[in-house]
């Protein structure tokens, strides 16, 4: 097994390409696996396979414990997607399969799960990750927020119970960044704004809305977290990972309107996920604080600079991914 070999799965994707980077730079041998082609830079700098993280190729690759880690983000990742058959296959049967290859191997894993787990929350306080199943929350409210809340659950109760090579799961808040415009309306909403407002077109917001809240959290501290756990002394279990801080969307129009330095043209239209939609989102990070003290912590003038970073991405370059 090579000293320090990840292989990182779905790294085609918005968030896998910035892990696979992060690695890279982190020293790590880095192999890719999506179903579509990564970036150039990753395709000069990492071995890649183009196939499913599920792959029987892939598998025996981790059963023979070719890889210190694997870092897996490959998912069917759209709130609005209603086909059990393939959310099961893809987001539980498939990662369980992986995951049971590291057990073999003695390979630590560390997966994607997502702040979506908790639905509805009762009372606007962050919300620990032992809230799931308790009154302090609905639970999902759709299939995807369901799959991974499934797929937590066997982590738990298999690895848990049994021992075995090390683990985490990351439930992501509400992530954002380059690298977004491949998932078109599945985008971060606070993406999609600073796109708009960067192109001088309408911004189109729930009316709602405006006083709902979300947790946002820059891609960058996501991989850099994720690169942290995937050192096999780095904590095991479920972890929020967000910022902590919740960002009302009045707040963020605020933000635009600053950076623009010039009125917006909002549109405020009819919310068509009432009863699918959580108004308001927010991480409790004292696990992960206290388990992962190295870990980078964004504070509230840390993710308006990071949106204005991207406000300026999507307004000086051409390509505006």
């Amino acid at each position: 097994m090579s000293e320090q070999s990840v292989l990182v799965t779905g790294a085609a994707g918005f968030i896998g390409r910035h892990v696979a980077r992060a690695c890279l730079d982190a020293g790590y041998r880095v192999t890719t696996v999506d179903l579509t082609t990564p970036p150039p830079d990753l395709c000069r700098d990492t071995t890649v396979h183009t196939s499913s993280f599920d792959d029987p190729a892939i598998l025996h690759a981790v059963e023979e414990g070719r890889f210190t880690a694997v870092v897996h983000l490959g998912a069917i990742s759209s709130t609005v997607e209603n086909n059990w058959q393939a959310l099961e296959r893809t987001n539980i049967a498939g990662p369980a399969a992986l995951a049971e290859r590291c057990g073999r191997s003695g390979t630590r894993f560390v997966y994607a799960s997502s702040s979506s787990v908790y639905g509805e929350i009762a009372e606007r306080r962050p919300l620990p990750e032992t809230a799931l199943g308790s009154s302090a929350c609905s639970g999902p409210l759709n299939a995807y927020a369901r799959s991974k809340a499934l797929f937590d659950t066997h982590m738990a109760r298999r690895f848990d119970a049994e021992g075995g090579p090390g683990w985490a799961g990351l439930r992501f808040t509400n992530v954002f960044g380059t690298g977004e415009r491949h998932k078109k309306s599945m985008a971060s909403i606070i993406g999609q704004l600073l796109r708009a407002t960067a192109r001088q077109e309408p911004l189109t917001v729930f009316a709602d809305t405006l006083e709902a809240c979300r947790d946002y959290v820059p891609v960058a501290t996501v991989a850099q977290t994720c690169v942290l756990m995937a050192d096999p002394a780095a904590p095991c279990g479920i972890y929020n990972l967000g910022s902590g801080h919740a960002i009302s969307f009045a707040e963020l129009l605020r933000w635009c309107s600053d950076f623009a330095q010039t009125p917006l043209n909002v549109r405020l239209v009819p919310n068509p996920h009432i009863g699918r939609y959580q108004y308001w989102t927010c991480a409790d990070m004292s696990a992960l604080d206290t388990s992962l003290p190295t870990r980078p912590r964004p504070g509230p003038d840390e993710l308006r600079l990071a949106a204005h970073e991207l406000y300026l991405h999507f307004k000086n370059t051409n390509d505006r991914s």
